[in-house]
Order: C-alpha cells, then structure tokens, then sequence
C-alpha cells in the first residue's frame, strides 16, 4: 500500500486563537487563513492532522467530552469554509502536581515534545513520516517533529508568536530548531508546496514508468520495421520467378512429348527439375535469413 504525505498542525496559536485552555465550543475562534491553509494542504494531496497537548484534561479544567464538544466545532467552522481535517488526536496527560485528575496523572509518549501522536497518526491512517510536515508555534511542536522524522515549520507570527504558552510553560524547552518559519499558516503552506512534488507519486517513479514505455515503443517500432522489410525478400521473387519458368518449361515439354520428339522433351523436362530444385532452395535460404 502506497504510504500518504501528511501536514500535522498543532491546534492553539497555529488554527485557532488561544485565550487560555477553552471549555466551550464558543471560545472556538479560526485564526485568519487557517481555512484557505488547509484547503491548499488537502489540493496538495496532504492528509491534515490536528496533533495537540491538551492537559486541561489532567487539570481538572475540563473533560474529554468537552475537550471533544470543541474540537466538533472546530471541524464544523473548517468545514464552513470547505476545509476538511482527516483526523485530531490529543494528549490529555500530564505528569507533575498541576494534574489534579489522578486517571490522567502520568507521563505520556503522546505527549509533545514525544513524537508519539504523529507515530500513532502514521500507524491509523499509513502515513509515510519522511514525507511528512509538522507545523506549530512552540519548539516542542518543532522537536516532535524532529523526533518522528518530519520536517517542520515554526510560526513565529502575531498569532503563532514563538512564545511560552499556558500549555507550554509547565515543560522546559526541547533545545531543537525548526527547517523553516513562517508568520503565518497560509505563508506556511507555500512553504509545503515549494519543497514537495504536487504529486503524491515520486518523481523517481514516474520517470522510470516514462523510460518503460519509451522503450516498449522503439521496440514495437523496430519490430514494425523488420516485419515491413521481411515482406519484401529478394530470394522470394527469384524462387518465384524460377517456379514459373519451370512451369512453362514443364508445359514446354509436355507439348514435345505430343509431338513424339522424345529428346527435346526429355531436356525440357530435365530443364525445369533445375528451374524447381533452385525455387526450392531460394525459398529454403530466404527461411533462415
């Protein structure tokens, strides 16, 4: 099965405004150009995954059906402006005293700077990683990516503005740097489009599918050639010409033998033996030409 490319997008500061950990499908605001954003990620031949550290869960601040209520209006909003995401997966652990919900209190591979969401993603929906782009606006987002073996794009805009959130500030910072930055998500889907093939099938392959069928070409060509070029054969028209006279020499001979010139006869059969034998042998040579 052919593996996708895929573009992960953490959530707050990269698709939606970040007040502070949001409870209500209310608080869901799109940051400008996320929708066009994503429609370019989907023309590209990109899944669009959300990956994204929620530990308000873990809080105590909201549940996993409220955190669900959200990210129902965050689809809904996309949807309204014809971008759709693929998938949302998100951490809801986290480890330390700050978790209040003993059932969520612990560490988690899935947790960025933990490439584990993106490794779970791949796993769902057969995602080829090497192929792949993380953009975010924390360093964390940059060194999952490093991690799963993405490139990435770090936001560094007014709105992704490269610093410490709520969510972030609990965790130090992953020393890792990102492949590229950008302002803003739609700066960063140029990005995308100009280092990726807009087709999700490699340029490597399609050559060699192109010089395959170059070369079954010529080959049916040649073939077409010889085959006009056999048509036509020197030693086929000698050995007919030769059959003919040998014919003509036979009939020749019939017409002696009415005749009672018994001698004459007997050369022009003898003469068209020789016309036949060479036919023969014409016909035999232009075989295993």
């Amino acid at each position: 099965m052919t593996r996708r490319r895929a573009v992960f997008l953490d959530r707050d500061n990269t698709l939606i405004a970040d007040p502070g950990y949001i409870r209500r499908p209310d608080q869901v605001q799109l940051l400008p150009g996320v929708a066009e954003a994503v429609r370019r990620f989907r023309a590209a031949g990109y899944r669009v995954v959300v990956v994204t550290n929620q530990s308000g869960v873990a809080r105590g601040l909201l549940t996993e059906e409220q955190l669900e209520a959200v990210h129902d209006r965050l689809r809904s909003l996309l949807r309204a402006q014809g971008a759709e995401l693929d998938a949302i997966y998100y951490c809801p652990y986290l480890d330390g005293p700050d978790a209040k919900v003993a059932t969520y209190r612990r560490k988690s591979p899935l947790r960025k700077p933990e490439p584990g969401m993106l490794l779970e993603a791949a796993a769902d929906h057969q995602l080829d990683l090497a192929r792949s782009w993380m953009i975010g606006d924390s360093e964390r987002d940059m060194e999952a990516a490093r991690r799963a073996g993405c490139r990435s794009v770090l936001l560094i805009g007014s709105n992704g503005s490269h610093a410490e959130s709520h969510e972030q500030a609990s965790v130090g910072r992953p020393q890792s740097g990102a492949d590229y930055t950008a302002e803003t998500l739609p700066q960063a889907a140029a990005i995308v489009e100009g280092n990726e093939p807009m087709q999700d099938e490699p340029n490597e392959k399609k050559a060699e599918q192109t010089q395959l069928l170059t070369e079954i070409r010529d080959l049916l060509e040649s073939q077409n050639r010889r085959g006009s070029q056999e048509d036509f054969s020197l030693l086929r028209l000698c050995g007919s010409i030769a059959q003919m006279f040998a014919i003509v020499v036979c009939l020749w001979g019939v017409v002696a033998l009415a005749s009672q010139d018994s001698a004459a006869a007997t050369a022009r059969f003898v003469l068209a033996v020789f016309l036949e034998l060479a036919t023969i042998a014409a016909w035999l040579a232009d075989r295993n030409r």
